[in-house]
């Protein structure tokens, strides 16, 4: 017996949309927003279009759709490509909840797979949020009891898990089938966070999609008779066995009032890894305060998180792709501080390997603070310190990053953020309609009908 699989399994199987709060349905809705814009921003990516190409020559008799396009590819492979999509910029939502230390994921990395499961079932805008809810929970709850890196492996391993459930759910699954589905995905798609180690690669942003997308074909394979492993989690060689780390799942939302995780995402206010949302913020507030001729030395004081990140690694102070340099620490501050935003202007040679950032990154340096670290579950803070050469300190501190559950965007923010980055791609006509359409996502009888709308270059 695996009491783990198990109340997943009993979780998935028995939740009806009709269980679900309105909080959940909204909170579903807004991560699906969110994560269009972001996929629809990343449209003309280079990487993009390689998966995007890929897929391109891939038919099927129950096809998905690319967001963004008419093309229509085999299930498992849209949802690949939409997931790269939403994933490409690192402005999707991400989770930490409990777990002070694990590092990720991005739950919104289900939600390609998702879209491509309940399009190629001809599903409806309700089975989608209900398969949303799922997936999200799972992936939460797996965040808020367990940490991957420290034992070298990488989050789409929990994408996996979600996305088997959540799809599963979506393509109609009996409970039997919803166990090797979880079995399948849990057992055959170990990752290793080598992807996030030294110099970045394109893969950093792929790998989450990668591990959804795994979770759909675990659950399509269950859907045709493949039995999974029985024991995933708890078995003598099973996930806990593998982490050294035992755990027991609490209630699960929805249960006795508890709410559903996907309450509780993070948004990003800023295209950058979300563990820097805040110093960037902070470093903004610094600005203001001082000339930067005048700096010596730049502390930033943190939680435990931050302060022994891979974002502060050896390669991350001097970034030499995209990659990257979304994920230095030292180069967004310096960026910050230099340029006083954040754009996708940021991101390119031209900024990350200019000599005035660059100068400016070797004046940095970051400390932990316990008290910060003590307070990360519920308060994230953050510190920065500038000695000027006159020796006078300046300081700047902020706590919660707007997009944090305690300082959330609000619907407009969201749609604001939604609308600049869509209007590069469709008319405003067209994005107005698009938006409409995802906020009213539980009336929608057709997913194939609200894609069409995303296509760029629509006539």
């Amino acid at each position: 017996m695996d009491a783990t699989a198990d109340k997943f399994v009993s979780y998935a199987a028995g939740l009806s949309y009709d269980d679900l709060t309105a909080q959940a349905i909204h909170g579903a809705k807004r991560s699906i927003v969110d994560s269009i814009g972001c996929a629809l921003g990343a449209f003309d990516a280079e990487p993009v279009k390689a998966v995007r190409a890929l897929a391109q020559k891939i038919t099927a008799t129950n096809p998905a759709t690319l967001i963004g396009t008419r093309i229509r590819s085999s299930p498992e492979q849209a949802g690949f490509v939409n997931g790269t999509m939403i994933r490409y910029l690192d402005f999707s939502d991400d989770y930490f909840g409990s777990h002070s230390l694990q590092a990720g994921p991005h739950p919104s990395d289900n939600i390609g797979s998702l879209l491509a499961a309940t399009e190629s079932m001809r599903g409806n805008g309700r089975t989608m949020i209900l398969g949303t809810v799922i997936a999200y929970e799972v992936c939460a709850q797996l965040v808020d009891h367990i940490t991957l890196g420290s034992k070298g492996w990488d989050y789409p391993v929990m994408h996996s898990a979600a996305t088997s459930l959540g799809a599963g759910k979506v393509l109609g699954l009996t409970k039997e089938q919803l166990h090797s589905a979880l079995g399948l995905a849990l057992v055959a798609n170990i990752c290793l966070r080598e992807t996030r180690k030294g110099e970045l690669c394109v893969w950093k942003g792929l790998a989450g999609p990668n591990g959804s997308r795994a979770g759909l074909m675990a659950a399509q394979l269950a859907q045709a008779g493949i039995t999974g492993p029985a024991q995933p989690f708890e078995g003598t060689a099973g996930f806990m066995k593998q982490l050294d780390t035992p755990f027991k799942l609490g209630d699960l939302g929805g249960n006795g009032g508890v709410p559903y995780k996907i309450e509780g995402v993070y948004f990003k206010y800023l295209p950058v890894v979300y563990s820097i949302q805040l110093p960037v913020f902070t470093a903004f507030e610094l600005r203001q305060k001082l000339k930067l001729d005048d700096v010596e030395s730049i502390v930033v004081y943190a939680d435990s998180h931050l302060a022994y990140n891979d974002i502060f690694s050896p390669a991350r102070w001097d970034p030499k792709t995209r990659e990257t340099a979304d994920h230095s620490g030292p180069y967004l501050l310096g960026a910050a501080l230099v340029d006083g935003e954040i754009t996708e202007e940021t991101m390119t040679p031209r900024r990350f390997r200019d000599p005035t950032i660059l100068a400016l990154m070797k004046k940095i340096s970051v400390k932990e603070d316990p008290v910060y670290t003590a307070a990360r579950s519920h308060t994230h803070h953050c510190r920065i310190e500038a000695t000027l050469k006159s020796g006078k300190v300046v300081a700047a501190h902020q706590i919660n990053p707007k997009g944090h559950p305690a300082n959330p965007m609000s619907d407009q923010e969201l749609e604001a953020k939604f609308l600049q980055q869509v209007g590069e791609r469709l008319p405003a006509a067209q994005a107005r309609k698009l938006l409409d359409a995802l906020w009213n996502l539980e009336k929608s009888e057709n997913l194939e009908t609200l894609l069409a709308a995303t296509e760029v270059g629509a006539r």
